[in-house]
């Protein structure tokens, strides 16, 4: 979801797509990989607010200094957002070293191994049921498999935690590191850590209890209006740098470009989750409503298709503006969120679920 008037004021799915239309000049945009840290020009008129520098880390207990300043930011339907926000300063670099330890802590709570050529990839999810959130506008969101626990959150940072069947547990917030516009999420298992990442490209490392912020990392590389966030078993960052058009990957630490690819089919990537047990990722795009499965280089393995009426997505389920995505390992399905909405929908496996949490740990 890109297009947010105010805290107070939400925009219809329908004034996006208006706003969107130019978009599919691009499309048909050939599929590039490019490494290092070259910058990639924004084939977006949103990306106003690309960083080329690369990320400047703030460690320590998610206090810093910081000042009250009005921010201008754009949308990527084009729209100027002005809002007075808390700017966070880089501090306590000294102690970079010390919070990078958390990255190796092992918290995996003792899952059974997990051989990833024994569980069959899901190229297609099919509806189960509609979860009601009880928040509106559901931007970022991730399964927390130390705990079985779902956390969803709104883009301004309001949130639910859920059991796996979509029961709510309690309420949630986002830490004001993360704000304002939330845009994605992750959950780290080895380091036990939930990964936030805001439109600006702010990536904050939360407590998964508390939501307390633990690492603050401001990425760059040229991203834009990052729009999704996704671990992978290695424990690379798959974002959706929604302003450039691109998929970019990073390392752990968001201080190595590893893949940057424009995604042939699906330039306005808004959401990407892993799939539980299999190298390959879902991603959505959210000015053209599908859903594709690509591979680890980018490469489309399942053709864009409506949500809910067409692969990989089908079955139905309510979700005018799909956007924010979450898979969960310990039984392989997917929820896909609304953009403007309260609900999620629940796909399972169509070739029924599957238990795969420990894929999750390096092997």
């Amino acid at each position: 979801m890109k297009t947010i008037l105010s805290a107070f004021t939400f925009v219809t799915a329908a004034a996006l797509l208006a706003a969107c239309g130019d978009d599919s000049s691009t499309s048909a945009t050939a599929a590039s990989t490019t490494t290092g840290l070259a910058s990639t020009s924004a084939t977006d008129s949103a990306a106003t607010d690309s960083d080329a520098t690369t990320g400047a880390t703030t460690s320590g207990s998610g206090t810093s200094d910081s000042d009250s300043s009005t921010t201008t930011s754009t949308s990527s339907a084009g729209e100027t957002l002005d809002e007075t926000t808390a700017v966070t300063t880089t501090s306590d670099t000294a102690d970079t070293a010390d919070t990078a330890d958390t990255s190796t802590t092992d918290a995996t709570g003792g899952l059974p191994p997990c051989d990833p050529l024994e569980v069959p990839d899901t190229l297609e999810f099919v509806f189960s049921k509609a979860i009601e959130i009880g928040v509106s506008t559901l931007q970022a969101g991730y399964y927390d498999n130390n705990r079985q626990e779902v956390t969803v959150f709104s883009f301004f940072g309001q949130g639910k935690r859920l059991d796996v069947d979509g029961n709510i547990l309690g309420d949630v917030q986002a830490p004001p590191e993360a704000l304002p516009k939330l845009d994605g999420a992750a959950y780290d298992t080895v380091a036990d850590v939930g990964l936030l990442i805001n439109q600006d490209c702010v990536l904050v490392e939360v407590d998964p209890e508390t939501m307390g912020a633990l690492k603050v990392t401001q990425l760059g590389f040229g991203m834009s209006i990052c729009a999704g966030l996704a671990i992978d078993a290695q424990r690379n960052l798959y974002i959706a740098s929604y302003g450039t058009k691109e998929l970019v990957v990073l390392d752990r630490d968001g201080a190595k470009e590893i893949l940057r690819k424009s995604v042939v089919g699906m330039p306005n990537i808004d959401g990407i989750a892993e799939i539980a047990g299999s190298d390959n990722f879902l991603i959505n795009d959210t000015v053209t409503l599908t859903a594709a499965i690509v591979d680890p280089s980018g490469q489309i393995l399942v053709a864009g298709g409506a949500v809910g009426s067409a692969p990989p997505l089908t079955g139905g389920g309510p979700v005018p503006q799909p956007d924010s995505m979450l898979t969960i390992c310990l039984n392989g399905h997917t929820w896909v969120c609304d953009a403007y909405g309260t609900k999620c929908s629940d796909f399972a496996p169509s070739d029924g679920d599957k238990e795969a949490c420990g894929c999750l740990i390096p092997q």
